[in-house]
């Protein structure tokens, strides 16, 4: 008996809960990815512009076993939508390891050089598919996540009052949002995508506290939801 309880306290001290894993899917991070970049840095800071070939040979190891974790990577649930980007992305990331790599065993300094800097430039590619465009709209991603896939198919009321709350809070606080100079170019649409989010997340509270039944929140909440992903690929 003494070790059926000493086996399920330590099961309870190494599985993470339920909130922990559904916390961790709402977080914009692919944490191997973000492990490669002590490599890529001394590739690209160090070995690429002085051209050192012995350097950029010597962390083929390194490069290899950061390579393999990011390839074995699971996006969070948050980034589910950017899976087919990122698919396309690791693609081309592992065909530019693989001419790095050739180019380190063949000797070859010049297709070194040329693998390194494509190299580099597929991570940034792959960081920016996972990287938020706005800290505001992904503030208010990660709270609708949770309602859109939890709290609302499992019809928590109490959760969903907390979390259309909140999101009102998220939704006020995204026409202040400061846009790149890249951006600038939509602003105009991106006024209109937020106000029509701001009004939908207004629509789902008034339903809510009027009582609404099940099946018009739902519509509404699916409405609200539609109205954010409209505003989040705004500037693709």
């Amino acid at each position: 008996m003494k070790k059926i309880i000493f086996a399920l306290v330590i099961l309870a001290l190494t599985v993470p809960s339920f909130s922990q894993q559904k916390e961790n899917e709402t977080v914009s991070e692919v944490k191997e990815l973000n492990g490669f970049h002590d490599v890529i840095y001394s590739i690209w800071h160090t070995g690429w512009p002085e051209k050192d070939i012995k350097l950029l040979s010597s962390v083929l190891p390194d490069l290899t076993k950061n390579y393999n974790a990011v390839m074995k990577a699971k996006l969070p649930g948050i980034l589910r939508d950017k899976q087919a980007k990122w698919g396309e992305g690791l693609k081309k990331f592992s065909a530019f390891y693989e001419d790095y790599k050739t180019a380190v065993e063949k000797k070859d300094s010049v297709g070194l050089l040329n693998a390194a800097e494509k190299l580099h430039m597929q991570y940034e590619m792959l960081a920016r598919v996972i990287k938020p465009k706005l800290p505001e709209v992904d503030a208010f991603h990660q709270v609708l996540y949770s309602l859109h896939h939890y709290y609302m198919p499992e019809n928590k009321t109490a959760k969903i009052k907390e979390s259309v709350a909140l999101l009102k809070e998220k939704a006020a606080l995204i026409p202040n949002a400061k846009l790149s100079a890249k951006q600038k170019a939509k602003e105009e649409e991106f006024k209109k995508l937020t106000a029509a989010l701001t009004d939908a997340v207004n629509k789902l509270d008034s339903m809510l506290k009027s009582g609404a039944d099940k099946k018009k929140l739902a519509a509404a909440e699916d409405a609200m939801h539609s109205r954010y992903e409209e505003l989040e690929k705004v500037f693709d």
